[in-house]
């Protein structure tokens, strides 16, 4: 898969997403291999298990986490489309407690906020019916992506992102606002640090400062 190839190429086993979770305590790498892994998984179960296609679209509604960005690269490596928000599309990827908002979309998969990834039912929630279960469907899928894809530059297209800087943010809110905080440090080689939850100026700082972060958005 030709999506983040540069990185592959380059540094595969750098950190490339670090994803914070004030709320719980949580922090998690993930380098270029790791985020291929994930993204030929969603990709492979976008086209298998929901049978879409490059005319499809999925909504993202999620909160910040390493769970949707690794969904929002799936699509892009499947080249489904994606917008973020509860409704409008033939797929809906949300949470248990904004599950009954998703009701008007087609398939409904759920993504519990389980840091290591676990599905709805393993982290100890149940099921609705007729939703799927992220965590244990995705696996099922192989970590390796055949189809042709473009590569993550070609997607961003230009950018004044600063080639190889490691970006530290608060998240996004929209597509154009992942497509800055995520895909475009990434794009020109760089790395991302996202905080999510509630953190302080204070806390932002020892953040920046341990993660030798050298931009912020």
């Amino acid at each position: 898969m030709e999506l983040l190839s540069h990185l592959l190429k380059s540094d595969p086993a750098a950190p490339r997403l670090t994803v914070y979770n004030e709320n719980t305590g949580a922090r998690l790498d993930f380098s270029a291999i790791t985020l291929d892994n994930w993204a030929s998984k969603v990709g492979n179960m976008l086209l298998e298990e929901l049978d879409l296609d490059e005319d499809s679209t999925i909504a993202i509604d999620l909160p910040i986490s390493w769970q949707a960005a690794v969904i929002v690269l799936g699509a892009l490596a499947a080249d489904v489309n994606v917008v973020f928000g509860a409704h409008g599309a033939d797929a809906v990827f949300t949470s248990p407690d904004r599950f009954s908002t998703s009701r008007d979309n087609g398939d409904v998969v759920l993504v519990s906020d389980d840091p290591f990834g676990r599905g709805v039912v393993e982290s100890g929630g149940e099921l609705p019916r007729g939703a799927i279960d992220f965590g244990p469907t995705v696996r099922f899928y192989g970590d390796q992506f055949f189809n042709p894809t473009r590569t993550l530059s070609e997607i961003v297209g230009a950018t004044d992102a600063t080639p190889g800087a490691r970006v530290l943010s608060t998240g996004w809110s929209d597509k154009d606002s992942f497509m800055r905080t995520v895909l475009m440090p990434l794009a020109v080689g760089g790395s991302v640090v996202v905080v999510s939850g509630l953190a302080d100026t204070e806390r932002l700082d020892q953040i920046a400062q341990s993660e030798k972060v050298t931009a912020r958005i």
